[in-house]
C-alpha cells in the first residue's frame, strides 16, 4: 500500500518497504498528488492533460499523459492508478491519500484525528507546474483543508471550554492563532480563553503582539475589537490610563455656505462642550460657524470604540451613527458564509487603505476572486468599486476605464445590498468624473445617510465639495471624517488640505505636524506620495521653505515623473521666488502622462503666465478630479479663476455657476 501525502508537502510512503525510486521523479509525482487532490472519483484525464501540459496542443498532451501513467504504473503498480476511457483516478485497494483520511475525519466530526492528520497546508512549498489554471485549482483545494483545519481546531476548544478545561482550550486556540495569527476572531478567542484560564497578562501579551504583527505586516491600524477587549480584561486600570493620556480636546466646526444656506451639522461626541472665543483659530476668518470641542480622546476611540461601556456611554447621533456603521461594516463583511471570500476582502480592504498603485491593483484581484467566489458577495463589489474609483482618481489607470468599471461595480453591489453606503460613495466618485455634480453629490449624501459614521464617505463627499469650489464645507466635512477614524492617515490628510483651502494655514500646518511628525510609525506614513505632497504644498504656504522641497523631492521619489507631486515641488519653488528652479523641476514630468496637459497649465497659472495657461488648458482632454480641487481652492490661481477665459472651463466641466462671492473673493486675491 503506498500513502500520496500532500499535506505539508509532498512525499510518497510505503507500508511494505521502501518507495521505488522511479516513483519520485517530478511529473509522476505530481500526476499523483493531483490524483490524490482528486479525491477517491479520481478526475477527467482532459483536465489533468490541462492541469500538467498546459502549453501543449490536445495530441501532444493526450500523448505525454499515457507516457506518463505507462511509467507511473511500471513503478508502483499497474494497479496503482485505475482508468477509463475518460477518468483516471488512485485506485484505493493499492494507495491512497493523507488529505483522504483529513476529509473523512473532518466529515465525521472526529477533530482530533482530523488534526493529527493536518501535517501542513496543501502541496505547501511545492510547484507542480506552470498552470494557472492548476495553481487556482490547488490554492482552493490548499485554502478548503486550512480552514477545515481551523473549524477542527476551533471544536477542540469549544468542547474543552464546555467541560471547564481552560488549559486545553487555551492550547487549541494558540494552535489557532499559529496557522492564522492575523486573523481577528481568532485573536478574539484566545485572548478569551486566556482570562477564563485566569492568565490575563497572556491575554494582554497576546493583544499586544498582534497589534505589532498587524502593524508591521500589514501597515494598518490593528482592528478596533482585539484592543477594547484588551480594555474590557484590563479593566479599572484602563480608566486611569485613559485620563493619563488623553490629549487634549480638539475642534472642527458647523458653519453656513457662502450662499447663507445650512451645512450638514455634525452634533458632537458625548461629552463635548462649546468651544469659547479664545478656541476658535481659523473660523473667525472663514465663515460665520459656531464651533465644538470634540472631547473624545484617541485612547478613547481605539480602546472602548467597541466595547459595550462605550455603547452605553456614546449618547449622541455622531457617536451612535459611528458604531452603527462599524456594526454595518462587520455585518457586510461576514453577509458571504464563504469564509475564504471574507478572507480576500479583509486581505483587498487593507491593500485598499494603501492608496498607492500596487496595493490597488492587488486589491482589485482579490476583490474579484471574493466575487468570483461567492457572486452574491455585496460588500466586495463595493470594494472593487472603491478600489477602481481610487485608480482613476490619482491616474493609475486610464479614467475612461477605471471610473465605468467603478460605476459598474457600485451598481452591482446596490442590486445586492441597497443600503450598501460604501458602494453610493463609490458611485459618487464615478459620476463626479462623468462631471454629474448634482447626481453625484445626491449619491454622497445617501452613502451618509446609510452610513453616518463612516470616515470613507464623508472624505469623498468633501472632495465633490472641493471641485465645486466650495472648500470650507469640504473643511466640515473631513474635520468630521478625522474624529470618526482619528487613525486614518488619508483622512487626516484630507483634512490638513481642506483647512489649507478654507484659509486656515496655520491649522492645516498643526494638522500635517501632528499626522507625520507626530506618527511613531512615520517611516510608512512617509511612503504615501500624497500626503508628503500635500504637506509640502501646506509648509510652502506657511514659509516652511526648505521643508517644503524635501517634502516633496520625497513624494517624487516614491512615484517618479508623476506630474502631480512634480506640480507641488514647482510651488514650493514658486513661493520661494524661485521661478527658474519651478520650471527646471516640472521638466522631469512625464509629458506622456495623461494628466500632464492640465498640471502644466497649473505650473503656468502659478507663474503668474495666464496666456500659457490657458493655452495648456484647451490641450486637456482629461481632467484629474484632483487637478479640479487645485484648480477650484488654490489660492494662487485665484487670477486664474477670475480671468473670463476660465468661464469655458467651467462650462467644459459642466461646473455649476460661480457664486458671485466665491469670484470677488478670487477677483480681490488676483489684485493683491
Amino acid at each position: 500500500m503506498f500513502v500520496v501525502k500532500v499535506l505539508g508537502g509532498l512525499t510518497i510512503e510505503s507500508t511494505d518497504g521502501l518507495v521505488p525510486a522511479g516513483a519520485l521523479q517530478r511529473r509522476r509525482l505530481s500526476l499523483l498528488a493531483v490524483l490524490a487532490l482528486a479525491g477517491e472519483r479520481g478526475l477527467s484525464r482532459d483536465r489533468i492533460q490541462a492541469y500538467l501540459w498546459p502549453e501543449s496542443d490536445s495530441a501532444r498532451a493526450r500523448h505525454a499523459l499515457d507516457q506518463l501513467l505507462y511509467g507511473t504504473r511500471r513503478e508502483l503498480g499497474h494497479e496503482s492508478v485505475a482508468s477509463s476511457a475518460t477518468e483516471l483516478r488512485l485506485n484505493p485497494r493499492v494507495a491512497r491519500a493523507d488529505v483522504w483520511a483529513f476529509d473523512e475525519a473532518v466529515r465525521e466530526e472526529r477533530w482530533e484525528d482530523a488534526v493529527s492528520v493536518y501535517a501542513g497546508p496543501v502541496l505547501n512549498g511545492i510547484h507542480l507546474a506552470d498552470s494557472e489554471e492548476l495553481e487556482f485549482w490547488t490554492d482552493a483545494a490548499r485554502m478548503q483543508r486550512q480552514q477545515d483545519h481551523l473549524r477542527a481546531l476551533d471544536e477542540l476548544a469549544k468542547a474543552a471550554s464546555e467541560r471547564g478545561d481552560a488549559m486545553d482550550a487555551v492550547r487549541w486556540r494558540r494552535r489557532q492563532a499559529a496557522v492564522d495569527p492575523l486573523s481577528v476572531p481568532i485573536a478574539l478567542d484566545l485572548m478569551r480563553a486566556l482570562d477564563a484560564a485566569d492568565d490575563r497578562a497572556g491575554a494582554l501579551q497576546h493583544a499586544r503582539l498582534y497589534q505589532q504583527l498587524v502593524t508591521t505586516t500589514l501597515q494598518v491600524e490593528p482592528d478596533s475589537e482585539v484592543a477594547a477587549l484588551a480594555a474590557a480584561i484590563a479593566g479599572p486600570s484602563i480608566a486611569q490610563d485613559r485620563e493619563r493620556f488623553s490629549p487634549a480636546p480638539t475642534v472642527f466646526a458647523v458653519s453656513h455656505n457662502s450662499d447663507g444656506q445650512s451645512m450638514p451639522e455634525f452634533p458632537p461626541p458625548a461629552g463635548s462642550t462649546v468651544a469659547t472665543r479664545e478656541t476658535r483659530s481659523w473660523r473667525s476668518r472663514v465663515g460665520r460657524k459656531s464651533a465644538v470641542v470634540v472631547g473624545l480622546s484617541a485612547f478613547a476611540v481605539v480602546f472602548l470604540a467597541r466595547s459595550q461601556s462605550h455603547r452605553s456611554l456614546s449618547a449622541s447621533p455622531a457617536a451612535r451613527g459611528a458604531e452603527q456603521s462599524a456594526d454595518n461594516r462587520a455585518l457586510r463583511v461576514n453577509q458571504t458564509s464563504d469564509a475564504e471570500a471574507r478572507s480576500l476582502y479583509r486581505r483587498a480592504r487593507a491593500l485598499w487603505e494603501k492608496r498607492t498603485k500596487a496595493p490597488l491593483e492587488e486589491a482589485v484581484v482579490l476583490f474579484r476572486q471574493a466575487t468570483e467566489r461567492d457572486p452574491g458577495y455585496a460588500a466586495a463589489y463595493a470594494g472593487l468599486a472603491q478600489s477602481y474609483a481610487m485608480l482613476g482618481y490619482f491616474g493609475f489607470g486610464p479614467a475612461d476605464a477605471m471610473f465605468p468599471k467603478a460605476r459598474a461595480a457600485a451598481l452591482r453591489a446596490l442590486d445586492l445590498d441597497p443600503q450598501a453606503g460604501d458602494a453610493y460613495a463609490a458611485l459618487g466618485q464615478a459620476l463626479a468624473w462623468e462631471h454629474e455634480w448634482a447626481r453625484s453629490e445626491a449619491a454622497y449624501q445617501h452613502a451618509i445617510r446609510l452610513m453616518p459614521g463612516d470616515a470613507t464617505a464623508h472624505q469623498w463627499y468633501a472632495l465633490l465639495l472641493a471641485y465645486l469650489g466650495r472648500a470650507r464645507e469640504a473643511a466640515v466635512h473631513t474635520g468630521h471624517a478625522s474624529q470618526l477614524d482619528p487613525l486614518s492617515v488619508q483622512v487626516n490628510n484630507m483634512h490638513g488640505m481642506m483647512l489649507y483651502y478654507g484659509g486656515d494655514t496655520d491649522g492645516a500646518l498643526r494638522q500635517y505636524a501632528n499626522t507625520v511628525d507626530a506618527e511613531p510609525d512615520s517611516a510608512w506614513v512617509r511612503q504615501n506620495p500624497w500626503v508628503l505632497a500635500n504637506f509640502s504644498r501646506v509648509a510652502a504656504a506657511a514659509g516652511r521653505h526648505a521643508l517644503a522641497v524635501r517634502l516633496a523631492e520625497r513624494a517624487v521619489e516614491v512615484v517618479p515623473g508623476h506630474p502631480r507631486p512634480l506640480i507641488d515641488l514647482a510651488y514650493a519653488y514658486v513661493v520661494a521666488g524661485k521661478p527658474d528652479s519651478a520650471r527646471a523641476s516640472f521638466a522631469h514630468a512625464d509629458s506622456t502622462h495623461l494628466h500632464y496637459a492640465v498640471y502644466r497649465a497649473v505650473l503656468h497659472g502659478l507663474l503668474g503666465e495666464p496666456n500659457e495657461a490657458f493655452l495648456w488648458f484647451e490641450r486637456v482632454n482629461e481632467w484629474p478630479l484632483p487637478s479640479l480641487v487645485t484648480l477650484n481652492c488654490e489660492p494662487r490661481l485665484a487670477g486664474l479663476r477670475a480671468d473670463p477665459r476660465f468661464d469655458r472651463i467651467r462650462e467644459r466641466l459642466h461646473l455649476p455657476h460661480y457664486s458671485g462671492s466665491l469670484v470677488s473673493s478670487d477677483r480681490a486675491r488676483a489684485k493683491r
